[in-house]
């Protein structure tokens, strides 16, 4: 398993990665702090030879220089990134942030938790779901 978490506040994506650890899961987590980054660095594998992209991309919406929702934008506007899941991981509950994410195909939304347990159960319901349940596309570098 492969998992891009592009989350600014570290203290997240710490608690997400505890969260994968705890409940035993091997996945490779590779976080980024930065969406502008983070987007950069997938294009930049598409051009290299037997690169991979991520199974699956958690998301937060409100990011330094290019926010979540660019993010999302450009991710579904391209043809080689949009099959990759996109899961939105944000404090916001707010009704117009979690439809724009639907409208631009976001593949789920969760509201972060506050609690590290439930961390734990959002890390157990992605891999249950997402890595056990569903068939995920196969990687591809064509359009």
């Amino acid at each position: 398993m492969n998992i891009l978490h592009v989350e600014d506040n570290r203290a997240d994506s710490d608690l997400l990665k505890e969260a994968f650890e705890c409940i035993g899961v091997e996945a490779t987590l590779q976080v980024t702090h930065d969406a502008k980054q983070a987007l950069r660095g997938l294009e930049q594998n598409l051009s290299l030879h037997g690169a991979s992209s991520p199974d699956l991309i958690v998301l937060d919406l409100n990011l330094p220089k290019m926010d979540g929702r660019e993010m999302l934008k450009r991710l579904k506007e391209h043809p080689q990134l949009r099959r990759i899941p996109v899961i939105i991981l944000s404090t916001s509950n707010l009704e117009q942030d979690i439809s724009f994410c639907y409208d631009n195909h976001c593949n789920s939304y969760i509201v972060k938790p506050i609690r590290f347990e439930e961390y734990k159960r959002v890390a157990k319901n992605i891999l249950e779901y997402w890595f056990s349940t569903v068939a995920l596309p196969p990687y591809s570098t064509t359009n």
